[in-house]
């Protein structure tokens, strides 16, 4: 199993330097690439809601990722510091085709295997994605 930890500051350049980051460890853990950018979109998403909402683009404030792989399946949290992140996933309210925001739960629902969000143990939001290695030609619609 490989398990990795990473931290970010939360502004924009971070989110290139976190993809380069999680890129080498799947590569390094023989990820097939479809599940690799599936995974990468996903975790993308959380860390700019993470960034955007949680954190409101303050530099000194970190987002945390925690990564792990194994022969079945990867796990990604990705945390925040930011308040009411929970409260505000659960209010959301359902994206339309005329939204200009508002899509990028869906789509880590969408494309992971499980997403769970929660309040971490700073008040923020931790987001746990699990993805399933096996069949992972398959996408499963929720």
């Amino acid at each position: 199993m490989i398990c990795r930890e990473f931290e970010y500051p939360s502004t924009p350049d971070s989110v290139g330097a976190m993809l380069d980051e999680l890129t080498a460890v799947l590569d390094g853990a023989e990820v097939d690439r479809s599940l690799t950018r599936r995974m990468l979109l996903a975790v993308s998403e959380a860390f700019t809601n993470a960034m955007v909402h949680g954190n409101q683009l303050q530099p000194q404030e970190p987002i945390k990722i925690r990564l792990a792989v194994n022969e079945t399946d990867i796990v990604a949290d990705i945390l925040d510091t930011g308040k009411g992140g929970l409260d505000r996933i659960k209010n959301k309210k359902p994206a339309t085709s005329e939204s200009e925001s508002g899509r990028g739960i869906d789509l880590i629902r969408h494309f992971s295997a499980s997403a769970k969000f929660a309040e971490s143990s700073n008040g923020g939001l931790k987001v746990t994605l699990t993805f399933l290695r096996a069949n992972n030609n398959t996408l499963s619609y929720k």
